[in-house]
């Protein structure tokens, strides 16, 4: 019986070295990411209904007194593809879901201009979760992005 074990186990381990480590599921799905664009300014106060629920954490984050949604785009990317989403201002942000572990995803994310890269960071975005970036001055105000994963 000790004996058909261990055959069993030099099996799995030569099947193993020979094939490559077995991917876990989560590294087989898509990870869609969204991005909401919106328009921050002090010039004024009204506030986009669709942006009502997040009011009270963009106002803790920032001083502004106006949020207007220009754009949502979403992406559906396999772990390392790279989607692009189109901003106000000629940029283009580009969009890298690098690893997935646990509840926690890590995504790349390069903002250019032209074709020069203007920011470049790497965030970890749980399952689900968002996040606000502050961007560049547009227009009378400034950009900010909210940016969510589901994977």
């Amino acid at each position: 019986m000790q004996y058909r074990f261990r055959c069993v186990l030099l099996l799995a381990v030569v099947t193993i070295w020979c094939f490559g480590a077995v991917e876990s599921p989560l590294a087989q799905e898509n990870c869609r990411i969204s991005v909401d664009t919106i328009l921050a300014a002090r010039n004024d106060s009204v506030v986009d209904p669709q942006l009502k629920r997040h009011i009270g954490e963009l106002q803790s984050m920032f001083n502004y007194t106006s949020y207007r949604l220009l754009s949502s785009e979403s992406l559906n990317l396999r772990l390392g593809q790279s989607g692009m989403v189109s901003l106000p201002g000629d940029r283009r942000l580009k969009i890298t879901p690098r690893r997935i572990h646990g509840s926690r995803a890590d995504i790349a994310l390069q903002m250019m201009k032209q074709k020069r890269t203007v920011f470049e960071t790497q965030v970890q975005l749980l399952n689900r979760g968002s996040l606000f970036v502050g961007g560049p001055a547009y227009q009378n105000g400034n950009l900010i992005f909210k940016i969510s994963s589901a994977y």
